[in-house]
């Protein structure tokens, strides 16, 4: 069997679409074949993943015809007969896709949008904990989709079946590709002060002062890692040791998956790099402001842990990228950085 999933973006999605293939994996077997299509700017995450043969992809910024993309799926399909399609993104991207190749069977996610847009709109915290998961379905992200397929392909293991495959150290649903590259000497932790949108954003200078105290209590290095566009960490450069390094803007995608992979603890926001590391049995510490970890996102690793204000203002908006209408950001700035700081303790002592 041969099937062909699709999820553009963002990163933090596509590497927690990893478990629905590891799930599909054990229950289809060493015969069944996977295509995944995405952004071309998260191919390096999936290349020579173990269970995916294959990874297509499309580069809409760079100006790539949508017909080029739909060439190389007809090429495989050529090849190598697609059996099916499973839509994870359900955008109209996706759903052109689909069209495009209407004569194969096709499964379209349920990404729980109106249930997520109605969250936003609740005032009363009870009342968010008891309909994000008992009337809206909003379960871990690693979950969600094995649960609604399993009927579909008459599993009634799910999430245990994938534990079970893997069998790894970590006992982890996503996975990732290990590099071969060994990165430092010494024990180091990696901070991530990035987001997709600036309201998900930790205060730059609530991370140096993490930072600084991280160095001068513990024995640890501390590696900085975030995109070139994220010219607000050169808040950093006032450190002056030589345990921290400030990459940001220096490593490419498979380089920071690299350092992620050999870090002791990834603390940072709501963002991709902390989905990353747990796909490599990382613990990670994130940290929610307008987002929630009742929307199903929060970090799933048996020692990772979040931290999230619980105001009546938040969710926000189903991504964080709305502007804030209060005078602060308090979802963000009532986070401490002593808070972080004992949290990030509490992981590293944990057995």
């Amino acid at each position: 069997m041969h099937i062909l999933l699709v999820r553009f973006s963002s990163m933090g999605d596509v590497v927690l679409q990893t478990a629905t293939v590891n799930w599909l994996r054990s229950l289809l077997g060493k015969e069944a074949r996977f295509t995944f299509v995405t952004s071309s700017e998260f191919v390096s995450l999936l290349s020579g993943h173990p269970e995916i043969g294959q990874v297509i992809g499309y580069d809409r910024k760079k100006g790539e015809k949508w017909s080029d993309l739909v060439k190389k799926i007809d090429d495989l399909d050529e090849k190598d007969p697609i059996d099916l399609i499973i839509d994870l993104h359900a955008t109209l991207r996706s759903f052109k896709l689909k069209l495009s190749f209407w004569n194969i069977p096709a499964l379209t996610v349920d990404k729980r949008r109106w249930e997520r847009f109605f969250l936003t709109k609740i005032t009363n915290r009870s009342l968010k904990k008891f309909f994000s998961h008992k009337i809206f379905g909003l379960e871990p992200q690693t979950e969600r989709i094995i649960k609604d397929f399993q009927g579909l392909f008459l599993d009634t293991r799910g999430k245990r079946r994938a534990v079970e495959f893997r069998k790894g150290p970590h006992q982890e649903l996503t996975s990732l590709p290990l590099g071969s590259k060994k990165i430092a000497d010494k024990p180091y932790i990696v901070i991530a002060p990035s987001a997709s949108f600036e309201p998900k954003r930790w205060p730059v200078n609530h991370f140096v002062q993490l930072t600084e105290k991280i160095l001068q209590m513990t024995a640890f290095n501390v590696v900085v890692l975030a995109g070139p566009e994220d010219s607000f960490c050169q808040a950093f450069n006032k450190i002056d040791d030589s345990r921290f390094f400030n990459l940001q803007g220096k490593t490419s995608l498979k380089e920071s998956m690299e350092y992620l992979a050999s870090s002791k603890i990834c603390i940072g926001n709501d963002s991709g790099m902390n989905h990353i590391a747990e796909a490599y049995g990382v613990p990670c510490l994130t940290l929610f402001g307008p987002t929630d970890p009742l929307f199903g996102f929060a970090p799933h690793g048996a020692k990772s842990r979040f931290i999230s204000k619980e105001l009546n203002c938040k969710p926000c908006s189903t991504t964080g990228k709305k502007p804030c209408h209060r005078d602060r950001l308090y979802c963000m700035e009532e986070i401490k950085v002593d808070e972080v700081y004992s949290t990030f303790m509490e992981i590293m002592e944990a057995p």
